[in-house]
Parts: structure tokens; sequence; C-alpha cells
């Protein structure tokens, strides 16, 4: 009876061996491959590799890439400190991205306009210091019964909000020379 116990036992031995043998890769699971589609994911996972802004802030800059990638200078550090600066002095900010150079306000209601409320986003795209380096959009919502209708704003806002942002970073540009 002792041989079997160890015939028993060397088959278990030689089964798990094999099967560890095999050539297919396990891979863990991660719920955020559930959640977002293949593009996000992986601009998640570049995100995260990458930092941002408000990770470098809070955390430090902690460099994983050997090509000074998480560093981001593919925008103008004024054009997205004034940015910043003035969109976040006005209104709460949702998305800050500065990998991509997006800022993203959360829908804000002026006071004495309970019934209408603004979200501005700001897309910064050059290394240099100009004005067309800067992209600003605002959109409104009026609300109409229960829900939040889209509505028109005029282009001048955007335009003057661009503006003021440009000079602002013109000035913190002088502050530094």
């Amino acid at each position: 009876m002792n041989i079997k116990k160890y015939y028993k036992f060397f088959y278990i031995i030689i089964i798990l061996t094999i099967s560890s043998c095999s050539d297919k890769i396990t891979e863990r699971f991660d719920p955020d491959k559930s959640i977002y589609g293949p593009r996000e994911y992986a601009q998640k996972k570049q995100m995260e590799n990458e930092g941002s802004l408000i990770k470098d802030l809070f955390f430090g800059k902690q460099n994983k890439t050997n090509n000074n990638q998480g560093n981001n200078f593919n925008l103008n550090p004024f054009l997205w400190k004034a940015s910043l600066n003035t969109l976040s002095s006005a209104m709460p900010l949702v998305s800050i991205d500065s990998n991509s150079g997006v800022i993203i306000s959360d829908w804000y209601s002026l006071k004495g306009r309970p019934s209408e409320r603004v979200k501005i986003s700001i897309l910064i795209n050059t290394k240099e210091l100009r004005a067309d380096g800067l992209s600003v959009k605002v959109f409104k919502q009026v609300l109409r019964g229960n829900s939040w209708i889209s509505a028109d704003v005029s282009p001048n806002i955007a335009i003057n909000l661009e503006r003021k942002i440009v000079q602002k970073a013109g000035m913190l540009s002088n502050q530094t020379d």
C-alpha cells in the first residue's frame, strides 16, 4: 500500500511539472481592460507611465521613461500656466492633462443665472508662445423644464478668453526673462 501512495504522489508531481511547462502566458486580470475600450485603455496606461501635472504636484516627478516624455514640454509652459490660472480662478476644473495640453472645466452657473450654465475647454498645442497655439471652446446650456439644452454662445467670448490667456502668458514669460 505504501508503494501505491508513492506512485500517486509521483504521478501528481509529473502532471504538475508538465502542466507548468506550457507556452501559454497568463495575464493578470485588469478590471480597467473590461471597462475601457482598447484605445482608451492604451491611453490610460500611457498616462500612468508618463505621469500628469497633478500627480507630479502631489507625488513629485517620477520619470519612468528614459526619453524624457514624462516631462511634457510639447506645449508652452506659459500658455499652460496662464490657462490653468485663468480657468481655475473662475470655475471648478474636471480634467487637466498636461500630456495632451487639455483643460476642461465643470459645468458652472453664474451668480444670478441658475437656469444657465457654461463649460469651457482649452487646448494648448504648441511649444511657442503664440496666440494660435491656444484653442478655447465655450459651451452653454439652458434649463428648460427638467432638461439642459445646448444654447448658442457668442464666438467673441472664446476669442476674448483666448486673448486674456495669451496676455497673461506673455506677462509670465516677461517675468522670467
